[in-house]
């Protein structure tokens, strides 16, 4: 055997060893919230999902009925707020590329997406937090918004940037106008990909603690309106994980395996939907 063919197997073992190594990790981050996880909401039974958190040091876990609640509604608000931004932000930046305002547009987004998303909760509590002088689920959902908005930016973009030019020059002949081309045309094409970022925004919400740490409160034990503090799942996982009680510690790998099958669920979802679009 001489050196390069060395070098050769060398190579392909360090790959291997890499790729065995990401799967190992992969699987251990995925293992542990499922097994651990199902068995506390096994035991626990339905009950998990209809009551709130048990006390400190008691023999049951409680639920996260209250968590589950101000999760989806902080979720989805903080999803209403961006997507539309998000949508129209990347229509803009696709469609006039050449522009001043898109090439600022697009170049605070790529500057948002790079800001640590815990200083994007610090943001939303210096200007709303501590004008309105409580948290809220209002301020849970904008530091939210922020975090997720820029991924819908380029989702959007990169859904229309890859359709053929043969589609507009189509349009153009009929004599459809530019927006009617974007909008009547050229969206409707790739509708599965905005909704893959659509999903991509929520799966990125549905993930973050960081910024709801100074903005949404701790609201586990009842639900307070908009305007009151709230809960998400991570949040709840955050708080009750570091605790010194194993019933509370229950409860949050209860909660981290929501996490992970919503996660996982997600993401299959995604990836099958993007595999598909095709032109």
């Amino acid at each position: 055997m001489n050196l390069r063919s060395i070098k050769n197997e060398i190579t392909l073992m360090l790959i291997s060893l890499s790729a065995v190594f990401i799967l190992l990790a992969i699987f251990s981050l995925i293992s542990a919230p499922l097994i651990f996880g199902l068995r506390v909401i096994i035991e626990a039974g339905f009950p998990f999902f209809t009551t709130t958190p048990a006390g400190p040091g008691e023999e049951s876990p409680g639920g996260i009925y209250y968590t589950l609640i101000g999760s989806v509604l902080m979720i989805s608000l903080s999803v209403a707020i961006a997507f539309p931004i998000g949508f129209f932000s990347g229509v803009y930046i696709n469609e006039y590329s050449q522009t001043k305002l898109a090439t600022l547009a697009e170049s605070a987004s790529h500057f948002l997406s790079e800001v640590p998303s815990i200083i994007l909760g610090i943001f939303i509590y210096a200007i709303y937090v501590l004008a309105t002088k409580k948290t809220s689920l209002v301020a849970g959902a904008l530091s939210l918004s922020l975090a997720i908005l820029p991924y819908t930016v380029v989702q959007v973009r990169e859904s229309l940037r890859v359709i053929p030019f043969t589609y507009r020059e189509a349009a153009y002949s009929l004599g459809l106008p530019r927006w009617k081309t974007v909008f009547f045309v050229l969206v409707p094409m790739n509708m599965r990909g905005i909704l893959v970022g659509l999903l991509s925004a929520f799966l990125r919400a549905f993930s973050e603690t960081a910024p709801v740490l100074f903005t949404a409160g701790a609201a586990f034990y009842g639900f307070y309106g908009l305007d009151g503090p709230s809960s998400t799942l991570p949040l709840l996982v955050w708080n009750f994980a570091r605790t010194p009680y194993e019933n509370w510690q229950k409860l949050a790998w209860g909660a981290s395996f929501i996490l992970a099958l919503v996660s996982i669920s997600l993401s299959l979802i995604i990836r099958k939907a993007t595999k598909e679009v095709r032109f």
